[in-house]
Order: structure tokens, then C-alpha cells, then sequence
């Protein structure tokens, strides 16, 4: 089916009909229940385009339509002669195909029950995979936004875009915080932390890319602000939960650290996995009105979370007497996580074109200390900020859609301190590290623009064509010199006493290595450019869509060249079901740290000696790392699916195998203690989705909406994202290790995350009492989850031994229930969410016998009011 096939919709109730029309075309159609309940319709025949689409399926209804966006329209009463509105103009914009491979969730199905963000919202597809440990029972007080993966690629590499814009984040996304992060600041791949709470829809497209999609090998996410749609609105809510309305399942071994101790008893490290006393809360508002000819939407949004955690921990044999566990924990001190999302967005009403405007803002901020480093407290912060202009219009038989775009993003922290000493013979449980890492913060800027147009060349053909272009600065900026002493002993000299067993006091060490980072900033610029040509065909019962994508990486100086090919069949006259096969290519993303790292080396001194009576010798630092020339990693993709309306629903099956590669790795010579980025990196994924989605239809007097989906999962690759893995992976694909007692390349073990086995996923929404009352139950399950194993050197051969450790099956059953307290439109409400009803106890991974479990039953509780 292309953009010109006609449009049919039977004779039937005028919200089947919406229904109908929103399925067959790919279009988002939002109207209020209570415009068209009881109301017929008598369907659309033929129409050619969509307006005449709506004009026959409206007809004699009393309503109207009126454009959001490129893909949204909104059904309102028709206004009376004494009112000032002006009707809309016909559109002649050509009908866009339902594509059942394009998945999209409207706001209503989007799961925002645990940590309101991206990743809960699109667990519900078949082919994301969510971190495992985003709502592990041991931290529940975290609210940064979890990572997820598309296709069992890492979650830097899927290209997420918020009102037509980018807003990935390209500086450092990889890298998480850790006591060893003293060059470096952790990064995530979301350059905004956006709410879900304000988005009226989120698609996925994770198969079958189109040309006109570029710069991911994992998938896309296309989120769209709500709008103004056609009367004015408010609502205001704010949600809660704490440590007392949870069940915590933790392994026995750590029952006395985690309840009692509240501080994970390593000697270095971040605080934060273990949050036995924490309490957390939402509070959102948001509205819509019209001003003039322009409609307003704007949210705003805050999270917090207060978590009482422990800093020092000091080795203490009476404390053993007491408790049996030998290391005693510090007071508690609280730790304060804050998230805040705002967004602005203005669409110009009644126009024959398009134009809209949004503004979006996101700060999280944490305060936070190093294990054991006395006076290590900082804090870190995420900023982003995007603004988006989208203009579309129709030309005779072309279609013109234009987007403008500019943001910035950031991820910096800032130590109380400037400078670390560490004395090396002093037990860090007796104060062997003093300071912090000092200021430090990755930016980034950016100016984008798309251009596309679509083309009906005649009833059979569509042409697609296009460009985009985007700009960034990239920048490493620190604010002030960091100093990192090391002090030791004098072996040329008589040792003094022993403060304890191989511990001396840190005035008998003396100062014996010194590297300064120095203050300043790093910046690199880079232009991106594509262009995308692509035929859409059919004939009878065949179709297919033929295009190309020209992408220029200007990081990497490489031109790459990405073929997209689909074909199908429809397999009966309604064009209702059909067979589709693809093969394309996707190119994937460079980042700040592929030529930051050599960077970074320039601006050190080093000096050491062996003495306290030698002379300072200088160490040359710039030949630690070396930028040479690196490929853009890509995934070819090849596809097989079946679509069929079943039982008034959406049913698909569709096997996809993703082959990764010349994806980049750290690489390490010990011989010339080189350290390099180069493209030996590869995975091979295979996944089957099964899902069937409902149309909205009415039992028993309430309205249902059903969603389920089953998928299966099998990846190997040499990498384990979750683990510092991706580019900044050190090994070496073809490495050899042993796996499960046999030698294997490195690149054949399996994934060790975001590679979950089998995966089920079923929710049903139903709405009752004229929509007062909202029931969601979701249920998730994982069968089998295997994890990656390492079980050090192997005796024999020296190599690195793995293998896998099976977790079992888990369930996880999650209800919301919320009911309006009046009858009218304008109204307080109340909401209950209950994570894990049954509260199961989940295994998530084990390592050493320890296993880390998921979230207990936990409550959360809301109030709010909406006009």
C-alpha cells in the first residue's frame, strides 16, 4: 500500500470508524469519548486523500478536524456563526500507509507506573530491552532515566528524537560514574531526561528502517509533544513512594550490610547500592489554551529522591565481637537526587500548512562521595536543552516537510576538593585517601536541519527524497586544575613501625609521583551530512520500497553508503494482511571520546622518583593513547514478517537478524603500553517477535484496549555494554577464551545484557463509568534468563574462562487503578500503582554466589486534579 492507495472504511459507529481510518493510515487521531459516543457514521469510500477521508466519515456528525502535526489531528465540535473560529481549509495531503513494522504507543499505553521515563514507557515492545538492574531491589531510591537497547544494540546507539529533533547525546554515554573516573565524566545516551507524562505518542521503528532514517544501528524513537487540542486543559498530580511501602529482596549474605549497614562494604567506590531507607516523589503539572490563532501546551515536572547512605568504613574487630561483620559503617548522611522536565510547545492553528514550535528542558542533579576518600564529596548534573521547529505544507502533489533544530546538552561534576593524595601503604580503611577529582564537565552543541519531500508520481509510484544536515561542538572543559599525589615508602631507608599489619602512617611516606591535570577546555567541531532518495511502489498484490542513504561522518572522514530494501505481498483484496521481506544497512554513531582520549594526554604532567632524596624525573604522557583512522561501525539487517488484522487487532510475526560490525573497541599493547580505538569489535543478533494489538472496543458497558507481545532473543558478541563495554571495551574480538569448557573467539560468547532470551509482555487497559474510572494490569515475563560468568584464568590454557549461569524464569504483575471523584470533566482524582502484586522474588543476575534480585511489591500513591 502507498501514500495514494485509497482509503475504505465500512459503515459503522463514528468511533470505529476514527479507529479505522487512524489503522489504515498511520495517522494519530485523538478525539473525546463523549463527542462521539452513540454517534454513526457512514464510513469513507474511496477517498483519495485524507481530508476526504475525514469530510465523508464526519458527515452530518456536528464535528470537525483539525491538523496537530505531520501525523496527529484532533476531532472537535463544529463552531457556531456568533463564534470567531474559522473553518479549516480542504488539505489535499496524500493518505500515509499504516505500516504495522512501525510501532507506536499512544500516551494511554505507555507504561509510567515505576520510574516514569523512556525505557519503562517502550518496555512494552518486543524488541527493547530494558538495563536489568534499572529497578533492582537493592536501589530503589534512583531516579536517572534506565538505558535500553533495541535489536541488542547498545543503547548509545539507537537515535532518539523528541518533536522531530536529535536528542542523543554523543560526549562520553558509555561510561558510568566510578571511583577511577578521575579523567573522565559519566555520561548517558539521552541528551534530555524527558517525562513520558507530556508525550501524546512514542514510535519505534526498529525494522525496515525507511532511507530517510540515519545515524542508529540499534533503532529509532520518535517522541511527540502533547498539543493543544482544542479546549483548554489542566492538570496538576503529584505521586509518592517510600523505604516502609517496599519489600526488599535482597541475597542473604548482604541481609546485614543492606538493612543494618546501609553502605556497600567495598573499600572504594560510589555509594548508592544499597538504598534501604529512601523516599522519592513526582509532582507534574501541565495545561493547554489558545491564544489567538496559536494553540499552547506546557509541562513541568520534578522528581526527587532523599537516601540516606554511609561514607566511611573502617575496619573494626570489637564491631566484628558484636555483629560478625568486620567492616563498621560511618553515621548516615542523606544524598539528594533531583530530575526536573519542562516543556513549551506552540502550534499554529487553521492553516492549509503546518507549523509548530517546542522548547524542552531537563536538570537532574545528585550529590554524591567516594567510598573512603575523606572530604570526596561532589556533585553531578545532567542539562539538556532542545528547541524544534517543524513546518510542513503541500505543493500540488508533493509534500514538504521541514524541520529546524538547535540543543545543548551537558554532564559535569564538581568536587569539594581539587586534589587526591593517596598513600600507598596506608590501609584505606585507616584514611589512605584524601580529596577529590575537581571540576569537570563534557558539553555539547548542536544545529540540525531535515528537508523532506514526498512526491506522488502517480497512483501506483511514490517518490521520497531529502537531506539533513547537523553541526555540533563538542567540548571537555575543566574548570581547574586536579592534582593526583601519590606517597610511599622509602625502601632505601629503614622502615619505621607498623601502624598495623602492613600499614604505616601517612607521615612516614614520602611524596613520590605527581600528575597534574591541567584547566581548560578541549573542543572538537563536526558536520554531519545525508541525503536519502527512495521509490515506493506496488502493483496488484506486490509492493515494495527501493532507496538509498549517502551519510558523511565528518568525526571519522568517511563516506558510507546504506542501501534499504523492502518487498511484499498482500495476501488478500483488503490489502489487510501481507508478507513483508528487507534488507538494509544502518551506520551508526562516533562520540567525543574517539579523539578525546589522545587529547586528554596533552594537557598532563607527570614526575615521579624513587626517593625522597632523588630529583624529580618528567614522564612524556602524550604516547598513552593514539587516535588512528576508524570506520563507521554498521549493521546489516535482514527480515522476514506477516501481518493480519486478527479479531478487530493488529497481529504480527516477524523474524529479524541483525549483524554487527567493525564496531569499535579500546585496543591495549603491553609491550608499548599504547592504548587505541580500532574496529575489531562484532555481534550477531537474532530476534522473533510475535504481538497483537487491539483496536479500542466495548464489553460488558467498558471500553478495552489489549496489547501483547512474545520475543525471543539470541545475540553473541565480544562485548558486555553494561560492563564499560562498547567502544570502550578493552579486548579484542579474536581473542580467544574458554566458554563452557571449550576455546572459542571472544566475539562468540553470548551477551551478557540486554539480550534476554524470551520475553513476554501483556497489558489491558480498561475504562469504565464514563472513563472516571481507569484499571491498567501489566504483566512481564522473562523465561530463562541467562548470565554471562567469569570465572577468571583458566588453569590449562591461561585464557579468560566464562560461562553461563541460568537465572530462571520470572513475573512481574503491576496494576494501576485511578477514578475520578466527580462526574464532570473537572475533577480531583486519585491513584493507586502497585509494582509486582504478587511480590515475586526475581532473580536479575548473579555473580560470586551473590545473587541481585528485582523489586519487591512496592506502592505508590497519587492525588491530583484535572479541568
Amino acid at each position: 500500500m502507498t501514500e495514494s492507495q485509497q482509503i475504505s472504511i465500512p459503515a459503522g459507529s463514528l468511533e470505529t470508524a476514527l479507529n479505522q481510518l487512524g489503522q489504515q493510515t498511520g495517522l494519530l487521531i485523538s478525539f473525546s469519548a463523549d463527542l462521539v459516543r452513540d454517534q454513526s457514521s457512514p464510513g469513507a469510500k474511496q477517498a483519495r486523500s485524507i481530508y476526504q477521508a475525514l469530510d465523508q466519515i464526519l458527515a452530518h456528525s456536528g464535528l470537525r478536524y483539525v491538523q496537530n502535526g505531520e501525523l496527529s489531528y484532533t476531532i472537535l465540535p463544529i463552531q457556531s456563526a456568533d463564534q470567531s473560529g474559522v473553518d479549516l481549509p480542504q488539505l489535499n495531503i496524500e493518505a500515509l500507509p499504516h505500516n504495522p513494522e512501525i510501532k507506536t504507543l499512544t500516551s494511554i499505553e505507555m507504561r509510567q507506573s515505576l520510574r516514569s521515563d523512556l525505557a519503562e514507557a517502550l518496555s512494552l515492545i518486543p524488541s527493547v530491552r530494558v538495563d536489568d538492574t534499572a529497578s533492582s531491589s537493592l536501589q530503589q531510591g534512583d531516579i536517572k532515566p534506565a538505558e535500553f537497547s533495541i535489536r541488542g544494540a547498545a543503547p548509545y546507539q539507537n537515535k532518539l528524537m523528541l518533536d522531530g529533533a536529535s536528542i542523543d547525546s554523543r560526549l562520553d554515554p558509555a561510561l558510568e560514574e566510578s571511583a577511577s573516573n578521575y579523567t573522565r565524566v559519566a555520561g548517558h545516551s539521552q541528551g534530555l531526561f524527558v517525562d513520558p507524562t507530556f508525550l501524546d505518542n512514542l514510535t519505534v521503528i526498529d525494522v525496515n528502517a525507511s532511507a530517510s532514517e540515519g545515524g542508529f544501528v540499534g533503532g529509532v524513537v520518535k517522541a511527540e509533544t502533547k498539543a493543544y487540542s482544542g479546549r483548554d486543559e489542566f492538570q496538576i498530580k503529584h505521586r509518592k513512594t517510600q523505604d516502609s511501602w517496599t519489600e526488599f529482596h535482597v541475597d542473604e549474605s548482604q541481609e546485614g550490610e543492606f538493612f543494618e549497614d546501609g553502605a556497600r562494604q567495598l573499600p572504594t567506590g560510589l555509594p548508592g547500592d544499597y538504598h534501604p531507607k529512601f523516599r522519592k516523589s513526582e509532582t507534574a503539572l501541565q495545561g493547554a489554551t489558545r491564544i489567538g490563532d496559536i494553540g499552547v501546551f506546557a509541562g513541568y515536572s520534578e522528581k526527587e529522591s532523599h537516601i540516606s547512605q554511609k561514607q566511611l568504613v573502617q575496619l573494626d574487630f570489637d564491631y566484628f565481637a558484636d555483629t560478625g561483620r568486620i567492616f563498621k559503617p560511618s553515621d548516615e548522611k542523606t544524598l539528594d537526587k533531583e530530575s526536573r522536565y519542562g516543556v513549551v510547545r506552540f502550534d499554529l492553528l487553521e492553516r492549509d500548512y503546518d507549523l509548530n514550535a517546542s522548547v524542552a528542558y531537563s536538570d537532574y542533579y545528585e550529590d554524591s562521595f567516594l567510598i573512603n576518600y575523606i572530604g570526596s564529596d561532589f556533585e553531578g548534573q545532567h542539562q539538556g536543552l532542545n528547541a524544534s521547529v517543524n513546518f510542513g505544507k503541500q505543493f500540488a502533489d508533493t509534500r514538504m516537510a521541514l524541520n529546524l533544530n538547535a540543543g545543548t546538552n551537558a554532564d559535569q561534576r564538581e568536587f569539594e576538593s581539587n586534589t587526591i593524595d593517596q598513600y600507598k601503604y596506608t590501609s584505606i580503611y585507616e584514611a589512605g585517601i584524601f580529596g577529590g577529582y575537581g571540576d569537570l564537565a563534557n558539553r555539547q552543541y548542536t544545529i540540525g536541519s531535515t528537508l523532506n519531500f514526498t512526491t506522488s508520481l502517480n497512483e501506483s509510484h511514490v517518490w521520497r527524497y531529502g537531506t539533513e544536515l547537523k553541526w555540533a561542538r563538542y567540548m571537555q572543559d575543566r574548570g581547574n586544575d586536579f592534582t593526583f599525589n601519590e606517597y610511599t615508602l622509602d625502601f632505601t631507608q629503614p622502615l619505621p613501625p607498623q601502624t598495623s599489619p602492613g600499614s604505616w602512617a601517612p607521615s612516614d611516606q614520602f611524596h613520590s609521583r605527581e600528575v597534574i591535570y591541567q584547566a581548560g577546555k578541549i573542543a572538537f567541531d563536526n558536520m554531519d551530512i545525508s541525503a536519502f532518495t527512495e521509490l515506493n511502489g506496488d502493483y496488484q498484490h506486490v509492493f515494495w520500497r527501493a532507496g538509498v542513504r549517502v551519510e558523511h561522518d565528518d568525526w571519522l572522514d568517511n563516506v558510507n553508503l546504506a542501501p534499504r530494501i523492502q518487498a511484499g505481498v498482500y495476501l488478500n483484496n483488503t490489502q489487510t494482511a501481507r508478507i513483508t521481506v528487507g534488507a538494509n544497512r544502518y551506520y551508526g554513531k562516533s562520540f567525543l571520546s574517539y579523539r578525546l582520549r589522545e587529547e586528554e594526554r596533552s594537557r598532563m604532567s607527570i614526575r615521579e622518583r624513587d626517593s625522597a632524596s632523588d630529583n624529580w624525573t618528567t614522564i612524556d604522557p602524550t604516547q598513552e593513547w593514539e587516535f588512528r583512522d576508524l570506520d563507521t561501525p554498521y549493521d546489516d539487517e535482514y527480515s522476514v514478517g506477516l501481518y493480519a488484522e486478527v479479531l478487530s487487532g493488529q497481529a504480527g510475526l516477524q523474524y529479524v537478524e541483525r549483524q554487527g560490525r567493525k564496531q569499535i573497541r579500546t585496543h591495549y599493547d603491553s609491550t608499548s603500553e599504547v592504548s587505541w580505538f580500532e574496529n575489531s569489535g562484532s555481534s550477531n543478533t537474532q530476534q522473533v517477535d510475535l504481538f497483537w494489538r487491539s483496536s479500542p472496543f466495548r464489553f460488558a458497558g467498558m471500553k478495552w484496549l489489549v496489547n501483547s507481545t512474545v520475543s525471543w532473543m539470541d545475540k553473541d558478541t565480544d562485548a558486555r555494554y553494561g560492563d564499560s563495554g562498547g567502544y570502550l571495551s578493552s579486548v579484542d574480538a579474536n581473542e580467544q577464551v574458554i566458554f563452557e569448557g571449550n576455546q572459542v573467539a571472544r566475539r562468540a560468547l553470548p551477551a551478557g545484557d540486554f539480550a534476554t532470551p524470551v520475553t513476554a509482555n501483556l497489558d489491558i487497559i480498561m475504562q469504565a463509568f464514563d472513563d472516571r474510572l481507569l484499571v491498567k494490569n501489566s504483566w512481564a515475563f522473562t523465561n530463562g534468563y541467562k548470565y554471562l560468568k567469569s570465572l577468571g584464568k583458566d588453569d590449562d590454557t591461561g585464557l579468560d574462562s566464562y560461562e553461563t549461569e541460568n537465572q530462571g524464569r520470572t513475573t512481574r504483575w503491576d496494576i494501576s487503578v485511578e477514578y475520578a471523584l466527580l462526574s464532570r470533566p473537572s475533577s480531583p482524582y486519585i491513584r493507586a500503582d502497585i509494582i509486582n502484586v504478587s511480590d515475586k522474588r526475581n532473580v536479575v543476575t548473579t555473580e560470586s554466589g551473590i545473587q541481585l534480585f528485582g523489586l519487591g511489591r512496592q506502592f505508590w500513591f497519587e492525588i491530583g486534579y484535572r479541568y
